[in-house]
């Protein structure tokens, strides 16, 4: 939309001045050097035997926490390990109850099928035996009538 219009001021030079080129230019003084002072090295530190005394009570206390902290998670990774195993078995024992009685019940419902066919098979022998009863005394009765049949 716009075009951005370059606007030129008359009194900037167009051409920058050439740096390198000492042409009218003041001459600047030389720049002073500076002389470094040598420092000398730092003194190697000489540790006193009571400050290595300290630094080896030190570092055997050091040792000692991160041992005594190692035996802590030791003790507890095994109780941790030991607490796995124990549910790990209370959960196969849970597992064979559960086995167990449910063999006991299908026992029991076989069991009590078993009764109940044999209650249905001994109402129907006592059925039949009743009805073998019944076919007897009406035979009997058949008889008797025959009998009297012949007399008269």
């Amino acid at each position: 939309m716009f075009a951005p219009s370059i606007l030129v001021d008359p009194d900037v030079v167009q051409e920058p001045p050439n740096l390198s080129d000492s042409g009218d230019a003041p001459t600047l003084p030389a720049r002073p050097t500076t002389v470094k002072a040598k420092t000398p090295p730092p003194a190697t530190p000489v540790a006193s035997a009571a400050e290595i005394d300290e630094q080896a009570r030190m570092l055997k206390q050091y040792e000692e926490q991160q041992a005594a902290l190692r035996a802590v998670q030791e003790d507890e990774a095994r109780r941790r390990a030991e607490l796995e195993a124990q549910q790990q078995r209370e959960f196969e024992q849970r597992q064979l109850q559960q086995q167990e009685q449910e063999r006991l019940a299908q026992e029991e419902l076989r069991r009590q099928q078993m009764m109940q066919y044999n209650n249905q098979a001994a109402e129907q022998v006592h059925g039949l035996e009743r009805e073998m009863l019944a076919l007897r005394g009406q035979f009997e009765r058949d008889q008797l009538m025959l009998e009297q049949y012949d007399r008269v």
